[in-house]
């Protein structure tokens, strides 16, 4: 899961993006969707494809590549702020956030696990990669860890096979995220020690896009 350094400048007067803030705002959205789909709320599907198109970048030479449109994180952003400043609406979702940042830490101990990762998304031949697929590799990868997360919500709604694959494929993308995060200097602690910098940092991705 090779990726580039943090702060590539765009095109134009924009400001250089901070993507470990876009990584952490990426935790923070798979967070937020697996919570809405396991409590039956609608979810954008936009929002979602996002993430899901992040899992098979593992080969990217550039950040660019993961983050194509940054705009894409702004819900990410706005429930990580929410949940840094003590206003989180649901305190699953900073559960599940804090667990897929514990994930991406314990899938770094475990390099045959990490190898047998980039052998599956190597092989996936569907693009974008599809709920079901990347389900799938979740199962044969993250969930032998031994330490799963155990999603909430409406039991009829998580005992239906396309929502498990669509948040088994979410929590896939949020490990992603949460490995991308701690490879450009995220880790635990900060969420707790260094709240106030990272919201600094979330702040313009959490800004509604203005009209130019």
């Amino acid at each position: 899961m090779a990726d580039a350094d943090n702060k590539i400048g765009m095109r134009g007067p924009a400001a250089p993006i901070d993507y470990a803030a876009l990584s952490l705002a990426g935790v923070f959205q798979a967070a937020t969707l697996v919570h809405r789909i396991a409590s039956g709320d609608a979810v954008d599907q936009a929002q979602q494809q996002t993430l899901l198109a992040t899992v098979p970048t593992h080969h990217a030479s550039e950040l660019a590549e993961v983050f194509p449109e940054p705009g894409d994180y702004q819900l990410g952003a706005q429930v990580a702020i929410e949940a840094l400043s003590g206003k989180a609406s649901a305190p699953e979702i900073l559960r599940y956030a804090l667990q897929l940042v514990d994930l991406a830490k314990l899938l770094r101990g475990v390099p045959q696990i990490v190898a047998k990762l980039g052998r599956l998304l190597d092989e996936l031949n569907r693009a974008p990669a599809d709920s079901s697929d990347l389900a799938k590799i979740y199962q044969q990868t993250i969930s032998t860890l031994g330490k799963r997360i155990q999603v909430t919500g409406n039991p009829q709604i998580l005992q239906r096979e396309e929502s498990a694959d669509t948040i088994r494929a979410l929590l896939l993308a949020g490990v992603r995220m949460a490995w991308l995060w701690h490879q450009l200097g995220g880790r635990r602690w900060l969420l707790v020690l260094r709240r106030q910098p990272l919201l600094l940092a979330l702040q313009p991705i959490a800004q509604p896009a203005r009209a130019e």
